[in-house]
């Protein structure tokens, strides 16, 4: 095994730690939060923090894989980086702060001003942790990254729990925001040791100004891909609708980061450190996305086959609207996968011009079928976007082959068989639930009857058709735990 391929697995572990970790309490704590809050909460906090996100996007503006990318990174250029971001971030928090009333009104919601304000300075506070992070990345440290994120997610939600259960309401979630951001930062200054020091060089903004730019552009197009829907569901319905489609969308989300985050967070530095070997690349992308396939397919479409009964019991009776529309969010699965690897592995190769060319589409492809689906309720927005990204597949696998030769072909053959695998299983569950609720009535018994049978027949189908694959995908992480080779 190479020195890159150890590197990369081996982040890939830390990062599958980190993740279950961070989704684990996130869980946690998010269903504690949304049975002491209201949907009006959420919602309100989800439409307030818009705007801080899209500052906090364009502020970043892809320094942080900037400095992943960069070949030899020194403190010059570390540090121009460091006070350009803390710089363009405290400028957007200005920003942020004048366009405040103008954006509360929009909402028709006088607390969100407050709320804005307060969000708006964690834009300055967060950049004083960006290099740092990125240096970590970089240097595959990630069970410094993993140790971070287990402090912060729990430090933070502790403080934010416990702030509800005192009838703080939606400052809880503000205060959870302020206080995950000032362990992240305060962790990575303590492991990290470079400081930034009083260099400020203007060839390196010019270097990295296109590629940040574009990359930041893109992930603002991202972003907005999901919180467009946000300002249609609010302008339509109000606040609480807002809450009840975050609460169906943030448990599909969760589900694909716990899966798809340890693989995606090194996903970007490998593929950088293999843009000049497109055999190697192209070969590490489909073993991304065979890798990804097992582990998403029956997570996602099983969870979204059990809603009907798992959803009442986390979150209780008064989430009950989330349900229908957790099921149509389930049918994302696929684009989840394809999407997430598409985009670093196109970055990597300097082609972020094609992925912003993408996100766009996408970006206006979603407006357009929301404003049509928004007038027939929530579910039929979660269907708008899903049509939305099956819609869009084939221009992002049409990028994939002009740039890569990464062949639609190679792309579903990773795919096609723990898909089938999964597919097979969330429809032996579906047809089960009435006879399981016919007989154990619900709650957690018809619930975990159907979590073991999907688990049977998922485990059963992929050692009969995939046993190879899982195989190999075992082999690669168990050779983790022999004696350090020698790089070839």
């Amino acid at each position: 095994m190479t020195d890159l391929k150890r590197k990369t697995v081996g982040g890939m572990l830390w990062s599958i730690a980190r993740a279950g970790w961070s989704s684990a309490v996130t869980l946690v704590l998010f269903i504690v939060l949304a049975r002491i809050l209201a949907p009006q909460d959420f919602g309100l906090f989800a439409l307030a923090s818009i705007l801080v996100e899209v500052g906090r996007v364009v502020s970043s503006g892809g320094l942080g894989d900037a400095v992943i990318r960069a070949q030899e990174p020194d403190n010059r250029f570390l540090s121009t980086v460091f006070w350009l971001n803390l710089g363009l971030s405290l400028g957007f928090a200005a920003l942020i702060a004048i366009a405040a009333p103008f954006y509360a009104d929009f909402l028709g919601n006088a607390d969100s001003l407050y709320i804005i304000y307060a969000l708006a300075l964690t834009l300055p506070l967060g950049s004083l942790g960006a290099v740092h992070g990125a240096l970590l990345a970089r240097e595959f440290r990630y069970a410094q990254l993993t140790l971070q994120a287990m402090l912060a997610g729990l430090s933070s939600g502790v403080i934010a729990v416990a702030l509800a259960l005192n009838g703080f309401g939606i400052w809880s979630l503000v205060a959870q925001a302020f206080v995950g951001a000032i362990v992240s930062v305060a962790f990575a200054w303590v492991v990290i040791r470079w400081r930034p020091s009083l260099q400020f060089d203007t060839s390196v903004v010019r270097s990295i100004a296109a590629f940040g730019a574009s990359l930041a552009v893109t992930q603002l197009v991202w972003m907005m891909l999901v919180r467009v829907q946000d300002l249609f569901i609010g302008s339509f319905y109000g606040p609480a609708a807002v809450g009840i489609y975050r609460i169906a969308w943030r448990m599909i989300e969760l589900i694909a980061n716990m899966l798809l985050g340890p693989i995606g967070s090194v996903s970007l530095v490998s593929f950088s450190r293999m843009q000049d070997e497109p055999d190697r690349l192209r070969y590490a992308y489909g073993r991304m996305i065979s890798y990804a396939s097992f582990l998403v397919f029956p997570m996602i479409l099983g969870f979204g086959a059990t809603a009907v009964l798992l959803m009442p019991l986390i979150f209780g009776d008064n989430w009950s609207e989330a349900i229908s529309v957790t099921q149509m969010l389930s049918l994302m699965a696929i684009p989840f996968v394809f999407n997430f690897f598409a985009g670093p592995v196109l970055t990597a190769s300097n082609q972020a011009g094609a992925v912003l060319k993408v996100a766009v589409v996408q970006l206006l492809t979603t407006i357009l079928f929301t404003w049509i689906a928004v007038r027939f309720g929530l579910v039929a927005v979660a269907a708008a976007y899903v049509l939305r990204a099956y819609v869009t597949m084939p221009l992002q696998q049409y990028m994939l082959a002009r740039h890569l030769g990464i062949r639609m072909g190679d792309t579903w053959a990773a795919m096609v068989l723990p898909l089938g695998c999964a597919m097979a299983m969330a429809i032996a569950v579906h047809f089960s639930l009435p006879w399981l609720v016919a007989r154990y009535g619900t709650g957690w018994t018809p619930t975990l009857l159907a979590v073991g049978l999907g688990v049977v027949v998922y485990t059963a189908l992929v050692v009969l058709l995939a046993r190879s694959q899982v195989r190999d995908m075992v082999t690669t992480l168990l050779s983790m735990r022999r004696k350090k080779e020698p790089a070839e």
